[in-house]
């Protein structure tokens, strides 16, 4: 229901609330709770709605204030994990061991060298290295641990040259998305002079049979998140760079891509993570223009494969949600000519075709997993490849002449073994187990499924040892995101395995929002129906608590990025339902998400700038919808100092709302990581002592996840309710 204009959407700090005029949430008492952050009391007005943002001054994250106000609040998270050192110790020592193996990526030919990276235990980051046999021992190449004293710089993108003897890479520094390119020569392992500046999310594609020239993604304008289409040639300044092409209007995203049969580039254009893009092509190695076969946001149109008669293999969505595979021919490329080859299947999407050795690889996602089928280039289905149920594959680069490939399988109980995939016999034969020192195994893993507020079954993954009982004591992690099309499916991560170890349940829920479930369901969480995505959680939530698997005190939900707007939103809206909330590198002020992500937040969650949109975002928005007096769980709210992609003001200004608004005695506690960002690029020394600080506070709150222990924990505690008191019985006069 849409709220009246006029009519404040949150509590209007501007008004009097008490006796002496002084705003409620600016009260001594409130700022005292919320460690006195900098606040001007200032207040928006859009579509006629007094939106107050009196901790606006906390986004000047480099101001004196801020900085004092950050360390305060780092100060009093340390002051509530103090007690829990044991925690800290124990959660230290597994993740050290667990994580201490040498691991490296699946080795990746281009010509004649082979490439992978290398994590070599508890070193801050992973190297870049080069082999040249796909068994032979590897040289390193590019190691960021050498480019900083404390492992804040980290390798961001690497993109060999077709012939293997070049390398454009990519590196951030302190978790931040701006990156510097630059060039090495694979031989002798130096530099070229080039180095291009102020890259984000830079993508590059080497001219076709060249390591002289590339085409890259570059900001549209310094720091943005849109990207235009440029070509540099090496040896050139940067500032020589051409542009190749730029997509104006609302669609600020232009990516290059190139076919292996092609006779064409191809430019994709869109904005943001709505799929629905724009597609643009030209002859190789001209100068034309582009002709564009069609424009953004009408449905997903991806190029697979060409032929020398014209015809293209396209991935589309147009008229099948979850994707079909057409042929049409470039000289008549109309809609209404398409032929479909591979058809929607009934259930599963279609992500991905692959046109190799005379065959389509067509990979899909089956029930969040991974799945692919094989048919003939005229669609007949020869056989699905042997893949596990409920598991996820990585392969290597599979290069045109290859009649096998590896892939590293995983999924929620193991880290990920090698296969070598024949294509012919299609079978796999195992080459190698993973070196990880901790699995799942032995370890239920099962499927549930909560039913919505209004009515949209919503799947859950659920993990634990097939000894945790449900009677309602076990400690559990409940897991979302529901945003921006992803999919989250199976995957292994020590920090879960530790908690399944120790007795807790994690449960991973599929809400609406991803990319699980094809176009309906990424549409069914965003813009309009963005609010789904906090009923499904909510309705996972109490599904677990009615099945004896959680109780409210023992229930923890935790997200990042969106998923940490789904957190706080939750917590806002159902404050009685969680045990803890841990809310990491959270949107929280959707009014103000344009000032960093711009037009491309604009198809996630609307466009505060219009009354409609503004309106449906006024029911969500974290930092507009706290509630004043309100008894709330404890909550982590986590971020990074240098995230350039959810900037940490997010954080602070919803950390210091909830704190001044809260009662006295609600735990709602800020933890700042100084030189990190919104995740990638942390040294695995900051990833393990985040994970112990997160674990204290979880059993601060919950108490012991070994439910043992917290068994005995409840025992202990009962006993000494009923012991009697020294000194007089007045019941009996003593």
């Amino acid at each position: 229901m849409k709220k009246k204009p006029g009519k404040s959407l949150r509590p209007d700090f501007s008004k009097s609330s008490n006796d002496n005029g002084t705003p409620e949430a600016l009260t001594k008492e409130g700022l005292k709770r919320a460690l006195n952050p900098p606040n001007d009391g200032t207040k928006d007005v859009l579509h006629g709605v007094t939106v107050p943002d009196p901790f606006r001054p906390l986004e000047d994250l480099d101001a004196a204030e801020t900085t004092a106000w950050v360390d305060r609040q780092n100060d009093k998270f340390a002051k509530y994990i103090a007690g829990q050192q044991e925690t800290i110790d124990k959660t230290t020592e597994f993740l050290t061991e667990a994580m201490d193996y040498s691991r490296s990526s699946l080795p990746s030919r281009y010509g004649q060298n082979y490439f992978s990276t290398f994590q070599d235990g508890l070193a801050p980051q992973s190297i870049y290295q080069v082999s040249d046999s796909e068994d032979g021992t590897p040289r390193t190449l590019i190691d960021p641990n050498t480019l900083s004293t404390d492992g804040t710089v980290s390798l961001s993108g690497v993109f060999p040259s077709p012939d293997g003897t070049r390398v454009a890479y990519l590196t951030s520094k302190a978790g931040s998305d701006m990156q510097t390119l630059k060039i090495r020569d694979v031989a002798t392992g130096k530099d070229l002079p080039d180095v291009i500046e102020g890259c984000r999310f830079a993508e590059v594609l080497w001219d076709k049979d060249s390591n002289e020239s590339f085409q890259y993604t570059y900001p549209v304008t310094p720091g943005s998140w849109g990207r235009k289409t440029m070509h540099h040639n090496v040896g050139d300044d940067a500032d020589n760079d051409t542009l190749v092409f730029e997509h104006t209007g609302g669609a600020p995203w232009a990516e290059p891509t190139r076919l292996r049969t092609g006779k064409n580039e191809w430019i994709s254009t869109g904005n943001g993570f709505d799929p629905n893009n724009g597609l643009h092509y030209r002859p190789l190695g001209s100068d034309d223009a582009f002709t564009a076969l069609q424009q953004p946001f009408d449905c997903v149109l991806k190029p697979v494969a060409e032929f020398d008669n014209g015809d293209i293999l396209a991935l589309t969505t147009k008229d099948a949600e979850r994707g079909r595979l057409v042929r049409f021919n470039l000289a008549d490329p109309a809609p209404e000519n398409w032929q479909t080859v591979i058809p929607e299947d009934a259930a599963d999407p279609l992500g991905n075709v692959l046109f190799h050795q005379g065959k389509l690889f067509a990979f899909y996602s089956h029930d969040t997993a991974d799945a692919v089928k094989v048919f003939e280039v005229d669609g007949t289905h020869l056989h699905d490849m042997p893949l596990p149920l409920q598991s996820v594959a990585g392969y290597a680069r599979i290069n045109k002449e290859d009649t096998s490939f590896l892939m590293k399988i995983s999924g929620f109980l193991s880290a990920g073994d090698t296969y070598r995939y024949d294509i012919d016999t299609n079978k796999l034969d195992f080459v190698k187990k993973s070196d990880a020192k901790f699995d799942l195994d032995g370890c239920i893993v099962e499927r549930i499924y909560a039913t919505s507020k209004d009515g949209t079954q919503v799947p859950m993954t659920v993990i634990r040892k097939p000894e945790t009982k449900l009677d309602g004591t076990a400690a559990v992690k409940l897991y979302g995101y529901g945003a921006s099309n992803v999919a989250l499916g199976p995957r292994f991560a020590n920090t879960i395995t530790d908690w399944v170890k120790n007795g807790g349940i994690y449960v991973q829920a599929n809400l609406r929002g991803g990319g699980e479930f094809g176009a309906e369901w990424y549409d069914g969480g965003r813009m309009d129906n963005k609010k789904n995505v906090f009923d499904d959680f909510i309705a996972c939530a109490e599904k677990l608590i009615a099945d004896d698997y959680a109780s409210t005190p023992r229930l923890v939900i935790e997200g990042g990025s969106a998923g940490g707007l789904l957190t706080a939103v939750c917590a806002n809206m159902r404050p009685d339902l969680f045990g803890a909330v841990i809310s990491a590198v959270p949107v929280t002020d959707v009014y103000r998400l344009h000032m960093t992500r711009g037009a491309q937040a604009v198809p996630e969650y609307g466009d505060p700038a219009v009354k409609e949109d503004f309106e449906k975002i006024s029911e969500y928005s974290a930092l507009h919808n706290v509630k004043p007096g309100v008894k709330r769980p404890p909550h982590l709210i986590k971020t990074g100092d240098h995230d350039t992609r959810v900037p940490p003001w997010h954080a602070y200004k919803l950390a210091a709302t909830i704190q001044a608004l809260a009662p006295a005695g609600s735990e709602i506690l800020l933890r700042v990581d100084k030189d990190a960002g919104h995740g990638a690029g942390k040294s695995t020394q900051k990833v393990i002592q985040e994970a112990a600080e997160t674990m204290a506070f979880i059993e601060k709150a919950i108490g012991p996840v070994n439910q043992l222990a917290y068994k005995a924990k409840l025992a202990q505690d009962k006993a000494k309710q009923k012991k009697p008191k020294k000194g007089k019985d007045k019941k009996f006069g003593g």
